[in-house]
């Protein structure tokens, strides 16, 4: 019956013939290494999220007088297994974002956005970013005290723009315009939560699947890169490359079972980190919680902004490092691919990862004039990361013609 039923519809859309260009034909380097299979763990936490969410989506009500009592009450208590799917949702959006950086920070270190590959890395960036709103969004919807006044400081943060040296009158009508239209109004009310509703429950998501879906297109048209940084000529080479299946995919599918087993151990026995109990307080526009800060995958970006002493140059700089991290393919134009034969690169590649964990962490912590000194050394040392690509990228264009030369 099985049988009949392939036969069936290979007729009609050549399963086969789709299945084995993009599974046992489609050839790979022999050499992959381990953070290759975050993509595939990325994807995969993204089907759990679309999951869980249609779930929750069935039983949550966005409005303020209900939204607490829906998400906290409802689906926790009334709803068969509600807790496990909100459980899933909860760690499933932080799992994704701490998937998606090891997988960005995968891609700088073995330049994976270099030619042929510079869409990949483009359209890479945008998911990232849509991704970011799409949780922002979200962080609302439970509409517990930390939820509430989180959103509250990130909606404030354009503001800063009027604290400008220069056209201030002009930058305060625009940080002001888009901290209103953020919030639907002065403060956070029904239109806000409305708006996040939506943007988080159909466009993003709509949004996100589109642009997954172009990523792999891209992916697979550019083909993987090779962690030496060398380009195979699958025809030629064949010593070095391997079929996609099964080679590639029974890896990818015992790490993604240990994966599993570990975001399901946190569902299951460790939630304490993805729900606070702060957050199963409703919100209280009259009451302030001590210590607001961004959820842990905006730290680092909230820790530059703060620890500027002026917050228009710190609206800007965490800015302007999201559209350089959109720009690392112009950027680094050197020929030679990999940290891996890049010593100079590699230098500043681990400068940048630590100066990047070094503000996340400095997030957490209280913002005391050491830690603003602090944040602004790594801060600096973020930008010094861009800044010295082009200057590498010479440097290594010249070893270049020299070994060419030589040759």
């Amino acid at each position: 019956m099985v049988q009949k039923l392939i036969d069936w519809l290979d007729e009609r859309v050549k399963i086969r013939e789709l299945y084995a260009s993009q599974m046992t034909e489609y050839k790979v380097p022999k050499n992959l290494t381990f953070p290759y299979v975050f993509g595939v763990l990325a994807l995969i936490t993204f089907a759990l999220q679309v999951i869980s969410g249609i779930i929750l989506l069935m039983y949550y009500k966005p409005v303020i007088a209900h939204a607490f009592d829906s998400a906290n009450y409802t689906i926790m208590k009334e709803i068969s297994f509600g807790w496990l799917f909100r459980h899933i949702h909860a760690a499933g959006a932080n799992f994704f974002l701490a998937i998606v950086y090891l997988h960005m920070f995968t891609g700088i270190y073995y330049n994976a956005y270099k030619k042929p590959r510079e869409l990949v890395w483009i359209v890479g960036w945008v998911i990232y970013f849509v991704l970011l709103t799409t949780a922002l969004t979200g962080y609302l919807l439970p509409w517990g005290q930390l939820s509430y006044w989180g959103t509250v400081v990130t909606t404030e943060i354009p503001a800063s723009l009027a604290d400008a040296p220069f056209l201030k009158s002009i930058f305060a009508a625009i940080g002001e315009t888009i901290s209103f239209w953020m919030k639907g109004g002065y403060k956070l009310e029904d239109l806000a939560l409305g708006r996040f509703f939506g943007l988080h429950v159909l466009f993003l998501p709509l949004v996100l699947m589109a642009l997954i879906g172009i990523h792999l297109f891209l992916v697979r048209a550019a083909g993987i890169s090779n962690p030496d940084g060398y380009e195979i000529d699958k025809k030629k080479d064949t010593d070095k490359v391997v079929p996609f299946h099964p080679y590639v995919t029974l890896k990818e599918g015992a790490v993604a079972m240990w994966y599993l087993a570990i975001f399901f151990f946190f569902v299951f026995f460790n939630m304490s980190h993805f729900l606070p109990a702060d957050n199963f307080e409703p919100a209280d526009p009259l009451k302030t919680p001590p210590h607001i800060a961004p959820e842990w995958y905006l730290l680092g970006f909230y820790e530059v902004f703060r620890s500027i002493p002026s917050k228009f140059w710190g609206f800007i700089a965490f800015n302007l490092i999201l559209v350089l991290l959109l720009l690392l393919p112009f950027l680094d134009f050197s020929p030679i691919k990999s940290a891996r034969r890049r010593p100079l690169f590699f230098i500043m590649f681990i400068v940048f990862m630590f100066s990047s964990m070094a503000l996340t962490i400095l997030g957490t912590m209280a913002p005391t004039p050491t830690n603003a000194k602090l944040g602004m050394f790594f801060t600096a040392l973020v930008f010094l990361f861009f800044l010295s690509l082009p200057i590498i990228s010479f440097i290594e264009m010249g070893w270049s013609k020299i070994k060419g030369g030589q040759t």
